[in-house]
């Protein structure tokens, strides 16, 4: 049995999609388990043990130049025909919205079994169609996903490989509680100005403690480290941030795809969450250690709140 899988959105959700890919390895030891993927998110799954091949592209909106745009755009219609001449027997796309780009791979695999969510004209060339998911998280969707083909959950845990060169490199710091100060969405973002309200309590009960930032966030994490005296770790990449992850004891950050990347990594979780929806994409297995914004926005979580969470679970 052939077997394509679609996860071509964000990191984070391809992780919460790695415990369904362990499942259904499971389900089908000896069946061939490919997945099609973008170069966002390749990370998520690069060593995945559970996988046969993946299917790795860029978007042409991640490319501004017209030249890169063509040569990105050629890339994909080589890999559409890779995956053609290959064949497979199930698709399955997991999107918790309707993407005819998704689609656009279950149709190309020549699939008989096609699954994925109902697009909202009906337009759609699924033979098997999925709800979208409402009061679920995205770990669950993944499961209804495979519903179709018998497989269940049975307590597999969200998977992200690091080498270990990556965790060594911050053993020797002693890592007990870490930050990440960085979200790609404004209504969960924290200011300049409540990071160091909240960097300054911390230092005065005596807590010590490092953080890391995105790389567009570089900039404002320097100008903490100056200001408050905290450790800034300045990770390159993914691979890096979950080097310094692996080392924490507990990890506090805003939501985004590190959200998911602790709970790979073993490490406890509290995610700080502005818009975001709880039931949908809490940290697996840390749900009650989510802080939740009264107001959808998570500059209007009082800094105490986060205290005394991080006081009760280090």
């Amino acid at each position: 049995m052939k077997i394509l899988l679609v996860r071509n959105d964000n990191f984070g959700d391809l992780i919460c999609t790695t415990p369904a890919i362990e499942a259904l390895r499971k389900k089908y030891p000896d069946a061939r388990i490919d997945i099609v993927v973008n170069s966002y998110n390749y990370l998520a799954v690069r060593k995945n043990p559970f996988l046969n091949q993946i299917y790795v592209y860029t978007k042409t909106k991640h490319e501004k130049k017209l030249l890169k745009k063509i040569k990105v755009f050629l890339g994909k219609l080589n890999l559409i025909g890779k995956i053609y001449r290959q064949g497979y027997d199930i698709a399955v796309v997991f999107r918790g919205t309707y993407s005819p780009y998704a689609e656009q791979f279950s149709l190309v695999s020549r699939a008989n079994m096609r699954i994925g969510v109902k697009a909202p004209d009906g337009r759609d060339h699924f033979t098997h169609h999925v709800e979208p998911p409402t009061n679920m998280h995205e770990v669950e969707f993944c499961f209804k996903c495979l519903e179709p083909l018998g497989v269940k959950y049975g307590g597999e845990k969200l998977y992200f490989y690091v080498e270990d060169e990556f965790v060594e490199r911050y053993r020797a710091l002693g890592i007990e509680l870490l930050f990440h100060i960085s979200s790609r969405k404004p209504e969960n973002r924290f200011s300049f100005e409540k990071w160091k309200a909240l960097f300054f309590k911390l230092k005065k009960q005596g807590y010590s403690f490092h953080f890391t930032s995105s790389p567009e966030d570089w900039e404002m994490a320097e100008a903490l480290q100056i200001e408050t005296g905290a450790f800034f770790l300045k990770t390159l990449d993914i691979l890096e941030l979950a080097g310094a992850i692996k080392n924490a004891r507990l990890f506090v950050t805003l939501d985004g795809g590190t959200v998911h990347l602790a709970p790979a990594l073993g490490v406890k979780t509290i995610a700080i969450f502005g818009s975001s929806s709880v039931e949908r994409w809490h940290p697996w297995g840390y749900k009650e250690l989510v802080i939740k914004s009264p107001t959808g926005k998570a500059e209007d979580i009082e800094n105490q709140k986060i205290l005394e969470n991080i006081e009760r679970n280090l």
